[in-house]
């Protein structure tokens, strides 16, 4: 395993906990949509909550791929996460690049 690497439990055992926060942020959003209020008053904010636990399951998908590589964002189905991630990588190369 190189330095940068975790370890392939590890991997598994924080994918796990990202589907565990998803649900409980799910829950979380269910409750607050079933009052009327709530849910007219913070609709945006819900929706937010949504896409946060999308975001985190589709990063538990990924890191249960075993060896992942940027090959492999084509499974993410939340564009700007796609997009997001790939400039990262581009930085996180030309930083590597440079040293």
């Amino acid at each position: 395993m190189s330095a940068g690497a975790i370890s392939r439990p590890l991997a598994l055992a924080l994918a796990e906990e990202l589907v565990f926060a998803s649900n409980e942020l799910n829950e979380l959003a269910y409750d607050l949509g079933s009052n009327g209020e709530t849910l007219r008053r913070h609709m945006a904010s819900i929706q937010r909550i949504d896409y946060v636990t999308q975001i985190q399951l589709a990063v538990a998908t990924l890191l249960r791929v075993e060896g992942a590589s940027d090959a492999d964002l084509g499974a993410v189905t939340l564009q700007d996460m796609v997009d997001r991630l790939r400039s990262t990588l581009a930085t996180l190369e030309q930083q590597a690049a440079a040293a």
